[in-house]
């Protein structure tokens, strides 16, 4: 089968079109070919070895954390899902990325693709949004009328997380650049705010939560913003980050909080059942073909991005 792989730690340069061995199809696993994959900042820290205690060190191996794609073939012990359903999924591991022809995933950690959404709309959604429908329910526990703050808030997770507080009953406030203040307004901000013309600082305001996307506003330079029992919410855990959110979470009113994304098949039904309802969005895409794999990487790492970076793996 065809797949993008890399042999070393590297940039963008490293990875290579090559040929595979297909995998095999495990019990309580589906075989599926991929046709769409999204890029987000944790492949770029795979790739670059940032995350090798995690991911381990082993080469060949593949980017990519989602995918949208076919099921090929239904492992044993598996039920609900049949050859030729199109479907969407995280599967969580750092060791096996998804930018191969075929890939072997867990049935529990993937949903059917709603009607009317095509593969690299599921792809866009997949992983950015569960990470936004768990930092909101499970992290945050947003509640009706809560003051929310979007650091970052017109890629992938930020627009996913707009329309999903606005569901929840919160008021929305989105920080992001002048380029992407309409499109927080149109995902259904209420109030935007742009971090170049105003320090967040100088806002005026207390917030219940904040979502830090840009990962550069700390829990210490946050809690001027919150409210006294105000949650911050960050996206890329590190050890000090996680001591110090268990260490000393218990003796602070306000707290510091950390998002795992985790996979479940639960959630990206209930996601899926959104939008087919039209009750959320997928965000807006920049998409490349697989030739063109190291562009969409580059084109993703280099940031500005409205939305999200899709490679379409096959028609």
């Amino acid at each position: 089968m065809n797949a993008l792989t890399y042999s070393h730690f590297g940039s963008p340069a490293v990875l290579q079109h090559t040929q595979a061995q297909a995998p095999r199809v495990r019990a309580h696993h589906l075989l599926i070919r991929v046709r769409a994959v999204s890029v987000n900042p944790i492949d770029g820290k795979i790739r670059r070895g940032e995350l090798r205690l995690l991911s381990g060190a082993h080469f060949p191996r593949s980017p990519g954390s989602d995918f949208a794609g076919v099921v090929e073939e239904v492992g044993a012990g598996v039920e609900g899902f049949s050859v030729g359903d199109r479907v969407f999924g995280f599967p969580g591991s750092m060791r096996e990325g998804t930018l191969a022809g075929l890939i072997t995933v867990a049935a529990k950690s993937v949903a059917r693709i709603p009607a009317g959404l095509d593969d690299v709309g599921a792809a866009a959604v997949s992983m950015v949004g569960l990470a936004a429908l768990q930092a909101l329910r499970d992290v945050a526990r947003v509640a009706p009328g809560e003051r929310v703050l979007v650091n970052g808030a017109t890629g992938g997770v930020g627009l996913m997380l707009i329309q999903l507080a606005r569901a929840r009953g919160a008021h929305v406030t989105a920080v992001t650049s002048a380029a992407g203040l309409a499109v927080a307004r149109q995902f259904g901000a209420q109030e935007v705010h742009d971090y170049r013309a105003r320090p967040l600082s100088m806002l005026g305001e207390r917030f219940d939560v904040i979502f830090d996307l840009s990962t550069k506003l700390s829990f210490a330079e946050a809690r001027g913003l919150l409210t006294p029992r105000g949650r911050h919410v960050g996206f890329e855990p590190s050890p000090a980050s996680l001591i110090a959110s268990k260490v000393l979470g218990p003796f602070r009113r306000q707290k510091q909080l950390l998002l795992v994304t985790h996979p479940s098949g639960r959630d990206l039904a209930e996601l899926a059942g959104k939008l087919q309802a039209r009750e959320l969005v997928p965000p807006p895409v920049e998409v490349f073909e697989l030739s063109d794999a190291r562009d969409a990487f580059e084109r993703a790492e280099r940031g500005g991005v409205i939305g999200k970076v899709v490679i379409r793996a096959a028609p």
